[in-house]
C-alpha cells in the first residue's frame, strides 16, 4: 500500500512540473514578443528552472519504482531552479523598463552572468568546506528570493494591463508555494499527499495566469 502511494505521489510529482514548464512556457514566449535579447535570458532561465524540476520529478519516479533515491536528481531542484530564477527574474525586470527595446546584450547578459558565476564557485566551495545542507540552504535562499522576485514582477505586468484578477492569481500561487515551502515535511505519508497536491495546485494556477497573461500582453501589442 505505502509503495502505490509513493507511486501515485510520483507521477502527481511528474504532471505538477509538466504543469508548470507549461506555464514557463508560457513566460518565455512573453518575454521573446518583448524583446529578443531579453527573451533569450528568459529562456535560458526557463530552461534551467525546468531541467530542474523535471529531474527532480523523475528521481521520485525512480525511487517510488525501485526504492532508491537519487541524490544528484533530487539535489538538481535546487541547484538549477536558483540560477534559473535569477535569470527569469532578471528578464522580467528588464522587460518591464520602458526602453527595454533599446538594451544591449551586455546589459542584458552581464549581472545574471556574474552573480550566477558566482553563486556556483560560492555553493562548489560551500560543499567541499562545509558539507552537510549549507549549500543546499544557499540555494534555497537564492531561489526563493529571485521566485519573489520574478512572481512580484508577473502581478505588477498584470496590473499594468488592468487586471487585478491575473495579478491576485500570481500572489495567490506564491503565497501556496512559499508556505509548503516553508512548512517542509514531516515524513509522513499525509504530509507528502498535502504537499504535492498543494503543489499541483499552486502550479495549476500559475500556468493559468501566464497563458492569460500571455495572450492579455499580446492583444495590447
Amino acid at each position: 500500500m505505502r509503495e502505490q502511494s509513493s507511486l501515485t505521489l510520483a507521477i502527481i510529482a511528474l504532471l505538477s512540473a509538466a504543469v508548470f514548464i507549461f506555464g514557463l512556457v508560457q513566460l518565455a514566449r512573453m518575454l521573446r514578443r518583448n524583446n529578443e535579447i531579453i527573451g533569450e535570458l528568459g529562456v535560458m532561465g526557463v530552461l534551467l528552472i525546468s531541467g530542474g524540476n523535471l529531474l527532480n520529478a523523475i528521481g521520485k519516479l525512480l525511487a517510488a519504482t525501485n526504492g532508491h533515491e537519487s541524490a544528484w536528481l533530487k539535489n538538481s531542484l535546487l541547484f538549477l531552479s536558483a540560477p534559473g530564477f535569477v535569470c527569469l527574474a532578471w528578464a522580467l525586470w528588464q522587460a518591464s523598463q520602458k526602453d527595454s527595446t533599446a538594451l544591449t546584450a551586455g546589459k542584458v547578459w552581464l549581472l545574471p552572468l556574474f552573480f550566477n558565476g558566482g553563486l556556483l564557485a560560492l555553493t562548489v566551495a560551500l560543499k567541499m568546506v562545509k558539507g552537510g545542507q549549507t549549500w543546499l540552504n544557499l540555494l534555497l535562499f537564492i531561489a526563493t528570493v529571485a521566485s519573489v522576485a520574478a512572481f512580484v514582477q508577473l502581478a505588477q505586468a498584470a496590473l499594468r494591463l488592468q487586471n487585478q484578477f491575473l495579478a491576485g492569481m500570481f500572489i495567490l500561487s506564491l503565497g501556496m508555494s512559499l508556505a509548503m515551502t516553508f512548512r517542509g515535511s514531516d515524513g509522513t505519508l499525509a504530509a507528502e499527499w498535502a504537499q504535492q497536491i498543494s503543489n499541483l495546485l499552486s502550479r495549476s494556477i500559475f500556468a493559468f495566469s501566464a497563458f492569460k497573461l500571455l495572450r492579455l500582453a499580446a492583444g495590447k501589442r
